[in-house]
């Protein structure tokens, strides 16, 4: 009888620090943090329109990354079987591996890892995707 309740103390413990572990990723805090230094070239592709950007200028991968690494995010629900997006962001590093990716939906609103992220603290510069989204759009087509 004494195995049984040692058992059933062990189980309760270790269910509690389970829960104490994935209560704490609900804690706001920055989520993407890559640095920029390690990122060549940042793909965006407008889930809307389909029309790809791809951002290679230092100073451009330094705007972006510094933003979104400012950021402060809130861990929301769970974003399985969401459709559609604003921006699907890919970075890539020098070898052309990919980093990471993840969508900005709007200003205040990122998926990543299968969740969505409110913002806290901070925005993300969605209106500066936008413009440069708006650029790609102006070009000519190729024929």
């Amino acid at each position: 009888m004494k195995k049984f309740h040692n058992k059933r103390k062990y189980m309760l413990i270790i269910s509690l620090v389970v829960v104490l572990l994935y209560a704490t990723t609900f804690i706001p805090q920055r989520v993407i943090t890559t640095s920029p230094s390690s990122v060549s070239h940042i793909h965006v592709l407008d889930g809307q329109s389909g029309y790809e950007l791809n951002l290679s200028d230092r100073d451009d991968i330094y705007t972006v990354m510094n933003n979104l690494n400012d950021v402060t995010f809130q861990k929301g629900k769970p974003s399985i079987g969401y459709m559609g997006y604003s921006y699907r962001v890919t970075l890539y590093d020098q070898d052309g591996d990919e980093l990471d990716e993840f969508i900005i939906n709007s200003e205040d609103t990122l998926r990543y890892h299968g969740f969505f992220y409110a913002a806290k603290s901070g925005k993300i510069d969605y209106n500066k995707l936008d413009a440069w989204m708006a650029q790609v759009k102006a070009q000519p087509v190729e024929e």
